[in-house]
């Protein structure tokens, strides 16, 4: 984690050029409201980082001292000191992300969980900051073998951080076709706006992190060769970052409360998206989509200077908040914790009212400042 936040400024420095060079030449890659929507999902990711990240890494340590045989390895090949180690490591630690993110496109309780970063139909450095809350929670288990093979956590921890920093900069339509020996060995960008568009040959394609070649192995590689449609077949629809994170979530329990067959309704958690139990109306299948016909989500309101210095105002100022809650709450009590997160997620969830642009939103930005208010009653009077 440590790795990741000394770097994070850097994500900051190149979305900001990324955004200036798209205003420079004119291009139409960014959304206002779409990347505050990214920044607060990224934020909102961060929060729950760190206690899953513990409780992974608690695991991580549990089957190392107890089922792992890499004291019968040589060191060379487990050994933080050994140069050889990080490199099977890191080549490990992304063959491992690969099947992670692929059960995460084939399986709806993992799915549930990366949807988040799919939903966005824009395509920018800002949509790779847009993350789930459990992410962490669903990926952590594939990596848990590495333990068993004798590698360290920190190590382990340092290579995944490595590895998403390298997923970053392939979040870019900026970027064209790469030389041939590199998209041959690893992921591009080209690569990742396959991965990313609902256009019916790229869906579920491309799934590597750094390299490429596993999805040439495993047969899941497709060149870019039309225009992208990014999104998810299913449009989210709404600029909510909570509705964002929750919506599979609530379709999985929403459609086991409604069936009668209740062994379905459990089997369906594990299933492929779009299933349903049999005594449920089927989704509707999904029209193909084409760059030419696909009509984005936007709000009717009205985007004035002035409401984008409100939103970015109220972004930093809940962004800020969570960042000081995220480096302290090893100090607070059990029940300033359940407050304080209950008072950002609700600041976020207001701001997604405001970036619909919903007739409502003046009541629960009301409802923000007075719980902000009484919080700073309490630490500072």
């Amino acid at each position: 984690m440590r790795l990741i936040e000394s770097i994070a400024p850097f994500y900051f420095v190149l979305i900001l050029a990324e955004i200036l060079y798209t205003y420079k030449y004119k291009l139409t890659f960014y959304s206002f409201r779409d990347s505050i929507t990214d920044l607060s999902l990224g934020t909102l990711s961060r929060i729950a980082d760190g206690v899953i990240l513990l409780g992974i890494v608690f695991v991580y340590q549990v089957l190392q001292n107890s089922f792992s045989f890499g004291n019968f390895l040589p060191l060379s090949l487990v050994s933080s000191k050994s140069p050889i180690s990080w490199v099977i490591l890191f080549v490990l630690v992304d063959f491992l992300f690969y099947w992670a993110h692929r059960f995460a496109h084939e399986i709806n309780l993992f799915w549930a969980s990366h949807v988040v970063h799919h939903s966005s139909e824009e395509f920018n450095l800002s949509v790779a900051l847009r993350q789930s809350f459990v992410r962490n929670l669903f990926i952590g288990i594939f990596y848990l073998p590495l333990a068993v093979f004798g590698f360290s956590a920190e190590a382990y921890l340092i290579t995944d951080a490595l590895n998403r920093t390298y997923q970053f900069w392939v979040h870019t339509r900026i970027i064209d076709r790469l030389p041939f020996w590199y998209e041959l060995i690893f992921v591009t960008p080209s690569h990742h706006r396959v991965h990313h568009a609902v256009n019916p040959r790229y869906i579920d394609k491309n799934y590597g992190g750094v390299f490429i070649f596993w999805d040439r192995l495993f047969g899941t590689f497709e060149e870019e060769k039309e225009e992208p449609v990014y999104g998810v077949v299913k449009p989210l629809g709404t600029f909510q970052p909570i509705w964002a994170e929750v919506h599979v979530f609530s379709d999985l329990f929403r459609d086991f409360r409604l069936t009668k067959n209740k062994w379905e309704g459990f089997l369906g958690f594990f299933k492929p998206p779009g299933f349903r139990p049999s005594d449920l109306p089927a989704y509707p299948k999904p029209k193909p989509v084409s760059p030419y016909s696909f009509i984005k989500f936007y709000p009717k309101g009205k985007e004035t200077n002035g409401f984008r210095f409100y939103i970015i105002s109220q972004f930093i100022i809940t962004a800020l908040s969570s960042l000081i809650f995220i480096k302290t709450y090893g100090k607070w009590s059990h029940f300033e914790i359940f407050v304080f997160t209950y008072v950002i997620v609700f600041s976020f969830y207001s701001l997604g009212k405001a970036l619909n642009s919903q007739t409502d939103v003046k009541r629960y930005e009301t409802a923000k400042w007075i719980f902000w208010i009484l919080i700073a009653g309490y630490l500072f009077i």
